[in-house]
Protein backbone atom coordinates (compact mmCIF):
# COMPACT_ATOMS: atom_id res chain seq x y z
CA UNK A 1 0.00 0.00 0.00
CA UNK A 2 2.83 2.30 0.86
CA UNK A 3 4.50 2.07 -2.63
CA UNK A 4 0.96 2.29 -4.71
CA UNK A 5 0.47 5.50 -2.53
CA UNK A 6 4.05 6.41 -3.41
CA UNK A 7 3.32 6.41 -6.64
CA UNK A 8 -0.17 7.88 -7.20
CA UNK A 9 1.79 10.35 -5.58
CA UNK A 10 3.96 10.61 -8.45
CA UNK A 11 1.82 11.07 -10.94
CA UNK A 12 -0.20 13.21 -9.12
CA UNK A 13 2.86 15.14 -9.17
CA UNK A 14 3.50 15.25 -12.11
CA UNK A 15 -0.01 16.10 -14.22
CA UNK A 16 -0.05 19.34 -16.29
CA UNK A 17 -2.58 21.14 -17.81
CA UNK A 18 -2.45 23.92 -20.82
CA UNK A 19 -4.04 26.73 -20.31
CA UNK A 20 -5.11 30.35 -22.14
CA UNK A 21 -4.80 33.15 -20.13
CA UNK A 22 -5.93 36.61 -20.34
CA UNK A 23 -4.22 38.86 -22.72
CA UNK A 24 -3.65 42.86 -23.52
CA UNK A 25 -6.26 44.33 -25.20
CA UNK A 26 -4.80 45.05 -28.94
CA UNK A 27 -8.35 44.82 -30.52
CA UNK A 28 -8.04 41.05 -31.88
CA UNK A 29 -9.68 38.85 -29.06
CA UNK A 30 -8.90 35.74 -30.60
CA UNK A 31 -5.30 37.15 -30.18
CA UNK A 32 -5.89 38.17 -26.91
CA UNK A 33 -4.70 36.20 -24.62
CA UNK A 34 -1.06 34.53 -23.69
CA UNK A 35 -0.84 30.52 -22.42
CA UNK A 36 0.66 28.38 -19.63
CA UNK A 37 1.90 24.63 -19.04
CA UNK A 38 0.62 23.99 -15.38
CA UNK A 39 2.13 21.46 -13.10
CA UNK A 40 -0.85 21.91 -10.41
CA UNK A 41 -0.83 21.38 -6.78
CA UNK A 42 -3.78 20.54 -4.51
CA UNK A 43 -2.85 23.25 -2.11
CA UNK A 44 0.02 25.25 -3.41
CA UNK A 45 1.93 26.97 -0.69
CA UNK A 46 3.75 28.99 -4.24
CA UNK A 47 3.63 29.24 -7.68
CA UNK A 48 6.91 29.02 -9.62
CA UNK A 49 6.32 31.17 -13.15
CA UNK A 50 8.80 30.37 -15.81
CA UNK A 51 9.17 32.74 -18.33
CA UNK A 52 11.06 31.51 -21.80
CA UNK A 53 13.97 32.91 -23.76
CA UNK A 54 14.46 33.81 -27.31
CA UNK A 55 12.18 31.37 -29.40
CA UNK A 56 11.52 29.43 -26.34
CA UNK A 57 8.22 27.53 -25.38
CA UNK A 58 6.97 25.89 -22.62
CA UNK A 59 8.44 22.54 -22.71
CA UNK A 60 11.67 23.97 -22.17
CA UNK A 61 10.92 23.83 -18.38
CA UNK A 62 9.24 20.63 -18.47
CA UNK A 63 12.29 18.35 -17.04
CA UNK A 64 13.07 21.20 -14.76
CA UNK A 65 9.02 21.27 -13.43
CA UNK A 66 8.68 17.43 -13.23
CA UNK A 67 11.47 17.22 -11.00
CA UNK A 68 10.39 19.90 -9.11
CA UNK A 69 7.08 18.85 -8.57
CA UNK A 70 8.69 15.41 -7.50
CA UNK A 71 10.90 17.11 -5.28
CA UNK A 72 7.99 18.80 -3.52
CA UNK A 73 3.77 18.50 -4.33
CA UNK A 74 3.31 21.55 -2.78
CA UNK A 75 5.14 23.94 -5.42
CA UNK A 76 2.60 24.78 -7.96
CA UNK A 77 4.59 25.29 -11.78
CA UNK A 78 3.27 27.01 -14.13
CA UNK A 79 5.37 27.53 -18.17
CA UNK A 80 4.75 30.44 -19.89
CA UNK A 81 4.19 30.99 -23.42
CA UNK A 82 3.99 34.63 -25.10
CA UNK A 83 0.65 35.01 -26.93
CA UNK A 84 2.55 34.55 -30.68
CA UNK A 85 2.17 30.48 -29.73
CA UNK A 86 -1.28 31.16 -30.62
CA UNK A 87 -0.39 31.23 -33.84
CA UNK A 88 0.95 28.11 -34.29
CA UNK A 89 -0.58 25.31 -36.57
CA UNK A 90 -0.32 22.22 -34.23
CA UNK A 91 -2.61 19.73 -36.31
CA UNK A 92 0.50 18.51 -37.59
CA UNK A 93 0.83 16.13 -34.60
CA UNK A 94 -2.22 14.47 -35.16
CA UNK A 95 -0.97 13.26 -38.23
CA UNK A 96 0.60 9.65 -39.20
CA UNK A 97 3.75 11.46 -40.76
CA UNK A 98 4.06 15.41 -38.96
CA UNK A 99 7.36 15.86 -40.73
CA UNK A 100 5.27 15.76 -43.66
CA UNK A 101 2.77 18.23 -42.53
CA UNK A 102 5.04 20.52 -41.19
CA UNK A 103 7.27 20.60 -45.04
CA UNK A 104 4.23 22.71 -46.47
CA UNK A 105 3.88 24.72 -43.01
CA UNK A 106 1.73 28.11 -44.51
CA UNK A 107 2.52 30.85 -42.70
CA UNK A 108 -0.80 32.83 -40.84
CA UNK A 109 -1.10 36.03 -40.92
CA UNK A 110 1.30 37.52 -39.50
CA UNK A 111 0.34 41.10 -39.63
CA UNK A 112 -0.61 41.15 -35.73
CA UNK A 113 2.88 40.75 -34.57
CA UNK A 114 3.64 44.68 -35.76
CA UNK A 115 2.16 45.69 -32.78
CA UNK A 116 3.35 43.06 -30.09
CA UNK A 117 6.10 44.82 -28.85
CA UNK A 118 7.56 44.97 -25.08
CA UNK A 119 4.53 47.14 -23.28
CA UNK A 120 1.97 44.82 -25.02
CA UNK A 121 4.17 41.74 -23.51
CA UNK A 122 4.70 43.17 -19.95
CA UNK A 123 0.97 43.55 -19.81
CA UNK A 124 -0.21 40.26 -20.84
CA UNK A 125 2.45 38.64 -18.00
CA UNK A 126 0.89 40.55 -15.61
CA UNK A 127 -2.30 39.51 -16.74
CA UNK A 128 -0.32 36.19 -16.00
CA UNK A 129 0.93 36.81 -12.38
CA UNK A 130 -2.04 37.67 -11.50
CA UNK A 131 -4.02 34.57 -12.63
CA UNK A 132 -0.89 32.70 -10.64
CA UNK A 133 -1.61 35.00 -7.58
CA UNK A 134 -4.88 33.44 -6.98
CA UNK A 135 -3.15 30.13 -6.77
CA UNK A 136 -0.15 31.49 -4.39
CA UNK A 137 2.37 33.48 -3.82
CA UNK A 138 4.54 33.75 -7.29
CA UNK A 139 8.42 33.74 -7.55
CA UNK A 140 9.14 34.56 -11.07
CA UNK A 141 11.85 33.23 -12.90
CA UNK A 142 12.95 34.13 -16.25
CA UNK A 143 15.59 31.92 -18.43
CA UNK A 144 17.89 34.10 -21.48
CA UNK A 145 15.61 36.96 -22.53
CA UNK A 146 13.08 35.74 -20.36
CA UNK A 147 15.45 37.18 -18.03
CA UNK A 148 15.57 40.62 -19.34
CA UNK A 149 11.94 40.39 -19.73
CA UNK A 150 11.65 39.42 -16.01
CA UNK A 151 13.68 42.15 -14.68
CA UNK A 152 11.75 44.51 -16.45
CA UNK A 153 8.41 43.04 -14.71
CA UNK A 154 9.81 43.87 -11.28
CA UNK A 155 11.21 46.70 -11.96
CA UNK A 156 7.24 47.64 -12.95
CA UNK A 157 5.40 45.78 -10.56
CA UNK A 158 8.09 44.32 -8.00
CA UNK A 159 5.42 44.43 -5.25
CA UNK A 160 3.53 41.68 -6.99
CA UNK A 161 6.26 38.92 -6.53
CA UNK A 162 7.33 36.97 -3.68
CA UNK A 163 10.77 36.09 -5.28
CA UNK A 164 12.80 37.01 -8.68
CA UNK A 165 15.18 34.29 -10.40
CA UNK A 166 17.36 34.81 -13.37
CA UNK A 167 18.45 31.74 -15.18
CA UNK A 168 21.57 32.45 -17.53
CA UNK A 169 20.07 35.73 -18.60
CA UNK A 170 19.87 39.70 -17.51
CA UNK A 171 18.95 42.92 -18.55
CA UNK A 172 21.28 44.15 -21.12
CA UNK A 173 22.12 40.54 -23.25
CA UNK A 174 20.61 42.31 -26.32
CA UNK A 175 21.76 46.05 -26.45
CA UNK A 176 20.92 48.46 -29.06
CA UNK A 177 21.73 52.62 -29.46
CA UNK A 178 19.21 54.50 -30.05
CA UNK A 179 19.85 55.06 -33.68
CA UNK A 180 19.98 51.50 -34.36
CA UNK A 181 16.47 50.71 -32.93
CA UNK A 182 14.70 53.35 -34.80
CA UNK A 183 16.81 52.85 -38.60
CA UNK A 184 18.85 49.30 -37.86
CA UNK A 185 22.28 48.08 -38.00
CA UNK A 186 23.97 45.90 -39.96
CA UNK A 187 25.70 42.76 -38.04
CA UNK A 188 27.35 39.25 -38.98
CA UNK A 189 24.68 37.99 -39.30
CA UNK A 190 22.58 40.12 -41.79
CA UNK A 191 20.90 43.70 -41.20
CA UNK A 192 18.81 43.67 -38.56
CA UNK A 193 15.89 46.24 -39.48
CA UNK A 194 14.47 49.31 -36.84
CA UNK A 195 11.37 49.90 -35.47
CA UNK A 196 10.83 52.52 -38.12
CA UNK A 197 11.17 49.80 -41.06
CA UNK A 198 9.03 47.16 -39.23
CA UNK A 199 6.08 49.65 -38.51
CA UNK A 200 6.29 50.84 -42.45
CA UNK A 201 6.19 47.24 -43.34
CA UNK A 202 9.30 47.18 -44.87
CA UNK A 203 10.81 43.77 -42.56
CA UNK A 204 9.25 40.71 -41.36
CA UNK A 205 7.81 41.08 -38.33
CA UNK A 206 9.05 37.66 -36.97
CA UNK A 207 12.72 37.00 -36.33
CA UNK A 208 14.45 34.84 -38.33
CA UNK A 209 17.89 35.46 -38.60
CA UNK A 210 18.69 31.75 -37.70
CA UNK A 211 15.90 29.71 -37.73
CA UNK A 212 12.67 29.84 -39.76
CA UNK A 213 9.05 29.33 -38.37
CA UNK A 214 9.65 25.92 -41.09
CA UNK A 215 12.90 24.83 -39.34
CA UNK A 216 11.36 25.24 -35.55
CA UNK A 217 8.34 23.12 -36.58
CA UNK A 218 10.72 20.30 -38.08
CA UNK A 219 12.69 19.88 -35.49
CA UNK A 220 10.00 19.46 -32.89
CA UNK A 221 8.14 16.91 -35.71
CA UNK A 222 11.35 14.99 -36.35
CA UNK A 223 12.17 14.96 -31.67
CA UNK A 224 8.50 13.97 -31.74
CA UNK A 225 8.77 11.25 -33.71
CA UNK A 226 11.96 10.13 -32.43
CA UNK A 227 10.60 10.31 -28.68
CA UNK A 228 8.13 7.74 -30.14
CA UNK A 229 9.69 5.38 -32.18
CA UNK A 230 13.66 5.98 -31.48
CA UNK A 231 15.21 3.10 -32.58
CA UNK A 232 13.30 3.51 -35.75
CA UNK A 233 15.33 3.35 -39.14
CA UNK A 234 14.69 6.84 -40.95
CA UNK A 235 13.42 5.80 -44.19
CA UNK A 236 15.26 8.90 -45.98
CA UNK A 237 18.19 10.61 -45.21
CA UNK A 238 22.09 11.61 -46.17
CA UNK A 239 22.55 8.54 -43.71
CA UNK A 240 21.31 5.61 -42.21
CA UNK A 241 20.36 6.30 -38.44
CA UNK A 242 17.54 5.95 -35.79
CA UNK A 243 15.55 8.64 -35.11
CA UNK A 244 16.72 8.99 -32.22
CA UNK A 245 20.16 9.49 -33.36
CA UNK A 246 18.58 12.09 -36.05
CA UNK A 247 16.83 14.25 -34.22
CA UNK A 248 19.95 15.28 -31.38
CA UNK A 249 22.09 15.46 -34.11
CA UNK A 250 20.47 18.02 -35.43
CA UNK A 251 19.61 19.68 -32.45
CA UNK A 252 23.27 20.13 -31.39
CA UNK A 253 24.39 20.44 -35.07
CA UNK A 254 21.48 22.82 -36.80
CA UNK A 255 19.10 23.88 -34.18
CA UNK A 256 21.45 24.75 -31.23
CA UNK A 257 22.02 28.31 -33.23
CA UNK A 258 25.85 28.48 -31.42
CA UNK A 259 27.47 25.81 -29.00
CA UNK A 260 26.81 27.51 -25.99
CA UNK A 261 23.27 26.77 -27.15
CA UNK A 262 23.69 23.26 -27.44
CA UNK A 263 22.39 20.02 -25.17
CA UNK A 264 25.16 18.07 -23.22
CA UNK A 265 22.93 14.31 -24.37
CA UNK A 266 25.79 11.79 -25.15
CA UNK A 267 26.69 11.47 -28.91
CA UNK A 268 26.37 10.04 -32.12
CA UNK A 269 27.36 5.84 -32.40
CA UNK A 270 29.24 6.12 -36.16
CA UNK A 271 31.95 6.12 -37.82
CA UNK A 272 33.71 7.83 -41.62
CA UNK A 273 34.55 5.55 -44.44
CA UNK A 274 34.61 5.60 -48.19
CA UNK A 275 32.00 4.85 -50.16
CA UNK A 276 31.99 1.89 -52.55
CA UNK A 277 30.11 3.04 -55.32
CA UNK A 278 31.62 6.11 -55.10
CA UNK A 279 35.44 4.41 -55.78
CA UNK A 280 33.89 2.01 -58.22
CA UNK A 281 32.48 5.44 -59.97
CA UNK A 282 35.97 6.58 -59.98
CA UNK A 283 35.24 9.33 -56.71
CA UNK A 284 36.83 9.60 -53.44
CA UNK A 285 33.46 9.60 -51.60
CA UNK A 286 33.16 9.59 -47.78
CA UNK A 287 30.08 8.12 -46.02
CA UNK A 288 28.77 7.80 -42.36
CA UNK A 289 28.17 4.23 -41.22
CA UNK A 290 27.06 3.17 -38.13
CA UNK A 291 29.09 -0.01 -35.94
CA UNK A 292 29.38 -2.95 -38.11
CA UNK A 293 27.83 -1.15 -41.29
CA UNK A 294 24.46 -0.80 -39.12
CA UNK A 295 22.40 2.34 -38.49
CA UNK A 296 24.16 5.55 -36.63
CA UNK A 297 22.64 5.00 -33.35
CA UNK A 298 23.02 7.77 -30.07
CA UNK A 299 24.85 7.01 -27.49
CA UNK A 300 23.99 8.40 -24.16
CA UNK A 301 27.44 8.96 -22.49
CA UNK A 302 26.31 9.99 -19.45
CA UNK A 303 26.84 13.96 -19.89
CA UNK A 304 24.19 16.47 -18.06
CA UNK A 305 21.32 15.70 -20.19
CA UNK A 306 19.57 12.39 -20.72
CA UNK A 307 18.41 12.05 -23.90
CA UNK A 308 15.55 10.56 -24.20
CA UNK A 309 14.17 12.52 -21.32
CA UNK A 310 14.71 15.48 -23.78
CA UNK A 311 13.16 14.23 -26.63
CA UNK A 312 10.08 13.32 -24.82
CA UNK A 313 10.01 16.89 -23.50
CA UNK A 314 10.63 18.61 -26.54
CA UNK A 315 7.64 18.47 -28.82
CA UNK A 316 4.15 17.50 -27.01
CA UNK A 317 0.74 18.23 -29.26
CA UNK A 318 -0.77 20.85 -27.30
CA UNK A 319 2.52 22.83 -26.80
CA UNK A 320 6.10 22.71 -27.93
CA UNK A 321 9.59 23.46 -27.33
CA UNK A 322 9.86 26.95 -29.39
CA UNK A 323 7.59 29.73 -30.02
CA UNK A 324 7.78 29.71 -34.18
CA UNK A 325 6.86 33.18 -34.56
CA UNK A 326 8.63 35.22 -32.38
CA UNK A 327 8.14 39.17 -32.69
CA UNK A 328 11.04 41.09 -33.64
CA UNK A 329 9.54 43.91 -32.14
CA UNK A 330 9.79 42.34 -29.00
CA UNK A 331 13.08 41.49 -29.45
CA UNK A 332 13.90 45.03 -31.08
CA UNK A 333 12.51 46.72 -27.66
CA UNK A 334 14.26 44.83 -24.99
CA UNK A 335 17.41 45.77 -26.36
CA UNK A 336 15.97 49.36 -26.70
CA UNK A 337 13.86 49.39 -23.58
CA UNK A 338 15.27 53.10 -22.25
CA UNK A 339 13.68 53.96 -25.71
CA UNK A 340 10.49 52.23 -24.78
CA UNK A 341 9.68 52.81 -21.19
CA UNK A 342 12.32 55.83 -20.31
CA UNK A 343 10.68 56.06 -16.84
CA UNK A 344 11.65 53.03 -15.86
CA UNK A 345 14.64 52.77 -13.77
CA UNK A 346 16.74 50.25 -11.58
CA UNK A 347 14.76 49.56 -8.62
CA UNK A 348 15.56 47.28 -5.01
CA UNK A 349 12.92 44.62 -4.19
CA UNK A 350 11.61 43.96 -0.92
CA UNK A 351 13.16 40.17 -1.17
CA UNK A 352 16.52 38.63 -2.07
CA UNK A 353 17.07 38.09 -5.82
CA UNK A 354 18.65 34.71 -7.20
CA UNK A 355 20.85 34.32 -10.82
CA UNK A 356 22.13 30.97 -11.75
CA UNK A 357 24.61 30.42 -14.35
CA UNK A 358 26.13 27.94 -16.80
CA UNK A 359 30.09 27.42 -16.79
CA UNK A 360 29.62 26.69 -20.70
CA UNK A 361 26.68 29.44 -21.14
CA UNK A 362 26.13 32.87 -21.39
CA UNK A 363 27.16 33.81 -17.99
CA UNK A 364 30.09 31.63 -16.71
CA UNK A 365 30.95 34.72 -14.17
CA UNK A 366 28.76 35.85 -11.56
CA UNK A 367 29.99 39.30 -11.76
CA UNK A 368 28.19 39.54 -14.90
CA UNK A 369 24.50 39.27 -13.57
CA UNK A 370 25.30 42.88 -12.14
CA UNK A 371 22.72 42.29 -9.52
CA UNK A 372 24.25 45.33 -7.41
CA UNK A 373 23.26 47.73 -10.85
CA UNK A 374 20.10 46.02 -11.52
CA UNK A 375 18.59 45.56 -8.37
CA UNK A 376 20.55 48.85 -6.06
CA UNK A 377 19.84 48.01 -1.96
CA UNK A 378 18.68 44.13 -3.01
CA UNK A 379 20.19 40.95 -0.98
CA UNK A 380 21.25 39.04 -4.32
CA UNK A 381 23.41 35.67 -4.88
CA UNK A 382 24.71 34.22 -8.45
CA UNK A 383 26.26 30.94 -8.74
CA UNK A 384 27.16 29.59 -11.73
CA UNK A 385 26.90 25.43 -12.03
CA UNK A 386 30.02 24.41 -13.99
CA UNK A 387 29.84 22.10 -16.92
CA UNK A 388 26.55 22.83 -17.90
CA UNK A 389 25.50 24.78 -21.18
CA UNK A 390 22.43 27.39 -21.30
CA UNK A 391 19.97 24.49 -22.05
CA UNK A 392 21.63 21.56 -19.71
CA UNK A 393 20.41 24.61 -16.77
CA UNK A 394 16.84 23.28 -17.59
CA UNK A 395 17.23 19.77 -18.37
CA UNK A 396 20.20 18.14 -16.84
CA UNK A 397 19.49 14.90 -14.95
CA UNK A 398 21.44 15.74 -11.49
CA UNK A 399 18.88 17.74 -10.54
CA UNK A 400 21.20 20.61 -9.47
CA UNK A 401 18.98 23.20 -10.85
CA UNK A 402 15.72 22.58 -8.75
CA UNK A 403 17.93 21.64 -5.38
CA UNK A 404 19.17 25.29 -5.94
CA UNK A 405 15.29 26.72 -6.61
CA UNK A 406 13.91 24.41 -3.93
CA UNK A 407 16.34 25.57 -1.42
CA UNK A 408 16.10 29.48 -2.54
CA UNK A 409 12.32 28.83 -2.34
CA UNK A 410 12.76 27.50 1.29
CA UNK A 411 14.71 30.38 2.52
CA UNK A 412 11.72 32.61 1.58
CA UNK A 413 9.79 30.81 3.43
CA UNK A 414 7.67 29.66 0.57
CA UNK A 415 8.41 26.14 1.23
CA UNK A 416 8.93 24.13 4.13
CA UNK A 417 11.86 23.01 4.89
CA UNK A 418 13.46 19.36 4.81
CA UNK A 419 13.65 18.07 1.49
CA UNK A 420 16.42 17.71 -1.01
CA UNK A 421 19.16 20.77 -0.79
Amino acid sequence: MRLLAALLLLVSALAQEYRALPGADTGLAHLDRSYALVYPAERPRAVLLFVPGLLGGSTNFALLAERLKALDPSLEVWAWERRANGLEDRQGFLQADPLAYYRNLKAPDLSPLRAWGLEVHLRDLDLAVEEARKRGPVVLLGHSLGASLATLYAWLHGEKLGGLVLLDGSLGLVQVSREAFLEGQDTPFGRLPGLKALLAGEASPVFGAFLTPKDLALAEAEAYLAAKRPEEPVPFGPYRATREALALLRVDDHYSLFPVFSVSAGRAWAREGLSLLGLLQGRLVLTVRGPRDGLVRWRDTGEATDPRAFLRAYARPETGFSEWYFPYRLLLEIGGYPYVLPGLKPRALPYPVLALGAGRGLFPDPQGFRLGEVFPGTPAEAKVLPGLTHLDLLTEREGRTAGLLLRYLQDLGLLGPGGPP
